[in-house]
């Protein structure tokens, strides 16, 4: 479960235990209270048992990290990397591989250092002492350690003009309406890029495919400057980009640290934009460092050039029910798009994969054996009580034990619905991007058509819009004479009669 990334806790072990023991047929004949569930002498043991599972406090990964993240992407783009490696001679030559991306300040604190406060005290709070501007920062490193002068992105406007930019030596500095890049300004880093970059060529520049990255401006000036950019695949960046791996966090740590001591020593200042570039120039030599660097290029398996230096851990495994790799061939296909011809078991984070073919007799043969581990081969998720077939597909859904313990309401019990039994013509997820060279030929002409077909849809745009304000216009105008005539006729029934002459 925590490899599919939904690790269970320590109070869901004891509740799958209670399962256990009752499809077994150990109900009368264990020591085990049913009703309070494994003691905590119990728990002790299992974990003696059990050297290989141990606590840990779980990280959050987003959704698309998940389904981003995996084996075949990371394979395609070491596939991409090591032809550009072998291409161009990188082995020894660490100053032309660079990695770039941005960063945001301005959300909460990453300082987690503990305070002295007095005993028995249930809350200590600590002011807060940045703002909640959004200030970006864009970062560009090299396998050798060196780092390009940052480039800070201001909200709004600059500083005021009593306060000098003193950031870092050399940054740039720009201006957006809510502090992020775009893509002008990204093609006036690429601009500030090629002045501080070595002169050797090429260069590879890998970085993430943000739409701001990828126009065919930006592709044009790094293939007149002999920068090859590789652009790492979608959602991918916790596990293959340097600057995230390693740099980043120190650097923010550094900064809420930093700011927090400011507080002591004046309780009124608040770091915003007219503070922000003194500080950064402070904490930027002391997380970008050239140690710090390399361990992100070696820990992404950059450079050196290696496959297995990547962290695996955080690569989860996806569910039976969404990818149908871990289920058996009668249960569902490879394919994440195809529907299984058996309904596979439900895939939740409160309950362990089974196969759609276990049943409570099955259960007891698996699952007599105490010492096994706790694995979803070995659990079954079918109670005693059996509910009642969907009236749809006539496949009964097994009831899981979290709902019959009590630890999930039985009124969320739809939730736990299977996405194979859910209509798949009306889920349409978009596919990651994968790893892919932005200066090749390729997809160059790519680029080039896709703005061609949107330079014509804009001018089929144009055009329907000057048709419909020229019928408009007409129409305009035949009601304008329209009511000119009408109008005409009414002043010639309301004029008097003329005069005769005598």
């Amino acid at each position: 479960m925590a490899d599919h990334g939904f690790p269970i806790t320590r109070s869901l072990v004891k509740v799958l235990a209670i399962g256990i023991i009752r499809e077994s047929g150990r109900s009368n004949t264990t020591r085990v209270n049913l009703e309070k569930g494994p003691s905590d002498m119990w728990w002790s043991r299992f974990k003696a048992r059990h050297p290989a599972l141990t606590m840990r406090t779980a990280d959050s990964l987003d959704r698309a990290r998940v389904h981003g993240a995996t084996p075949e992407a990371i394979e395609g783009f070491f596939s991409i990397y090591e032809a550009l490696y072998i291409q161009h001679d990188l082995k020894n030559k660490p100053h032309l591989i660079f990695n770039c991306d941005e960063t945001g300040f301005g959300d909460k604190p990453r300082s987690r250092e503990k305070v002295l406060c007095q005993t028995g005290r249930k809350h200590i709070y600590q002011q807060q002492q940045t703002t909640r501007q959004h200030i970006t920062v864009l970062c560009c490193v090299s396998a050798a350690g060196e780092s390009i002068p940052p480039f800070i992105i201001f909200p709004g406007c600059l500083p005021s003009t009593a306060y000098r930019l003193d950031g870092p030596p050399n940054a740039l500095y720009g201006i957006q309406q809510k502090g992020y890049m775009d893509g002008e300004l990204f093609l006036k880093w690429l601009h500030h890029f090629i002045r501080y970059a070595p002169e050797e060529r090429p260069i590879i520049l890998i970085m993430d495919q943000h739409e701001t990255h990828v126009s065919k401006e930006v592709i044009v000036l790094c293939r007149d400057n002999k920068i090859e950019i590789l652009c790492l695949p979608a959602h991918t960046t916790h596990v293959l980009q340097p600057l995230d791996v390693a740099v980043f966090n120190p650097l923010k740590t550094a900064f809420s640290k930093m700011a927090s001591r400011m507080g002591l020593v004046r309780g009124d200042i608040v770091v915003g934009k007219k503070q922000f570039s003194p500080l950064l120039k402070h904490v930027y030599p002391t997380a970008v460092t050239a140690e710090n660097v390399k361990a992100g290029f070696r820990k992404a398996g950059i450079f050196p050039l290696s496959r297995e230096a990547v962290d695996t851990t955080q690569v989860v495994r996806i569910l039976p029910s969404a990818e149908g790799t871990d289920a058996t061939p009668a249960t569902s296909s490879p394919t994440p798009s195809s529907t299984p011809t058996t309904p596979p078991a439900i895939a939740t984070p409160s309950s362990t994969p089974t196969t759609a073919s276990a049943t409570p007799s099955s259960a007891s043969t698996t699952s007599a054996s105490t010492s096994a581990p706790l694995t979803g081969t070995n659990i079954s998720a079918t109670p005693s009580a059996t509910p009642a077939p969907c009236p749809t597909c006539k496949w009964v859904t097994p009831k899981n034990y979290l709902v019959a313990a009590g630890i999930i309401p039985e009124s969320l019990t739809n939730v736990l619905m299977s996405p194979a039994l859910e209509k798949q013509d009306k889920v349409r997820r978009r596919l990651p991007l994968p790893a892919r060279v932005i200066t090749s030929d390729e997809y160059f002409n790519l680029v080039a058509q896709k703005e061609a077909e949107e330079k014509e849809n804009e001018d089929k745009k144009k055009k329907r819009k000057e048709d419909m304000a020229k019928k408009k216009e007409e129409r305009r105008q035949a009601q304008e004479e329209r009511r000119q005539v009408q109008q005409a006729k009414r002043q010639r029934k309301q004029a008097p009669p003329p005069a005769e002459h005598l």
